[in-house]
């Protein structure tokens, strides 16, 4: 799926309001990573910072510090469970956000709390497409502006 040039794999579960993607894992773990409207609106990624393995998230709260070109801001888990890893790659190489957010960009895997109810806060397909577009009116983003989206395909 496609918006403003901005791609939005199906198969992939989406938290607009936290411009993350999760994925279920066979094992039951989710992987979290930053969108391709997550990566326009950050610009180039410089560094991530994730909490330790081991380390309780609660909903609305932290994984970790994603710092890109004049800030830095927190990654704030749009569900609550136990932070299993983090992917080493982005201590050396962070731009794999930029460059393939939707595979070696991935930021953080989690054991989540009660998986059945919590899945059911996200949108896939044309949902997420839908609420990502609103989204994008509420930001004022401007699908014109070349100079932050550095993800765009068409």
């Amino acid at each position: 799926m496609n918006l403003h040039g901005l791609d939005f794999p199906e198969g992939l579960l989406y938290a607009p309001a936290h411009n993350l993607w999760l994925r279920e894992e066979a094992d039951g773990s989710v992987t979290l990573g930053l969108t391709a409207y997550g990566c326009a609106l950050y610009g180039q990624i410089f560094a991530f910072t994730a909490k330790r393995p081991g380390t309780r998230i609660e909903a609305e709260r932290s994984f970790g510090v994603v710092e890109f070109a004049k800030a830095a801001a927190s990654a704030r888990s749009p569900l609550a469970g136990e932070l299993l890893e983090a992917n080493d790659a982005l201590l050396q190489r962070p731009g794999l956000i930029n460059r393939d957010c939707y595979g070696e960009g991935w930021m953080v895997r989690l054991r989540p709390d009660d998986w059945p109810t919590q899945r059911s806060a996200f949108l896939q397909g044309e949902a997420a497409v839908a609420a990502f577009a609103e989204r994008m009116r509420q930001d004022g983003f401007d699908p014109a502006d070349n100079g932050v989206q550095a993800l765009r395909t068409d």
